[in-house]
């Protein structure tokens, strides 16, 4: 079974990834058309990008008509990092 740190901080590996998370929080919600743009990257990279990222719950998607708008979940960010940050100092 792979550790979920470890599993969160791959997903998080990527630059691309990173700054995905980093334009979503700043601009709040955006389109994969809208991420391509940013990024000059090809449309089904950053849909990959996406998924890796949905699949740790640090994105959620909202569907509209035929688009998909992508926002950062800080809230799950923050207790990524906090339970991080507690497995590091627990006693063993």
């Amino acid at each position: 079974m792979v550790d979920p740190h470890v599993a969160i901080f791959k997903s998080l590996s990527s630059r691309s990834r990173t700054t995905i998370l980093k334009l979503l929080s700043q601009n709040g919600e955006m389109s994969v058309d809208e991420l391509t743009a940013a990024l000059e990257l090809a449309g089904p990279t950053v849909s990959r990008h996406l998924q890796v990222l949905r699949q740790q719950d640090l994105v959620t998607v909202r569907r509209d008509a035929q688009s998909r708008y992508y926002s950062v979940d800080i809230k799950r960010l923050e207790q990524t990092f906090d339970a991080f940050l507690r497995y590091l100092t627990e006693e063993s």
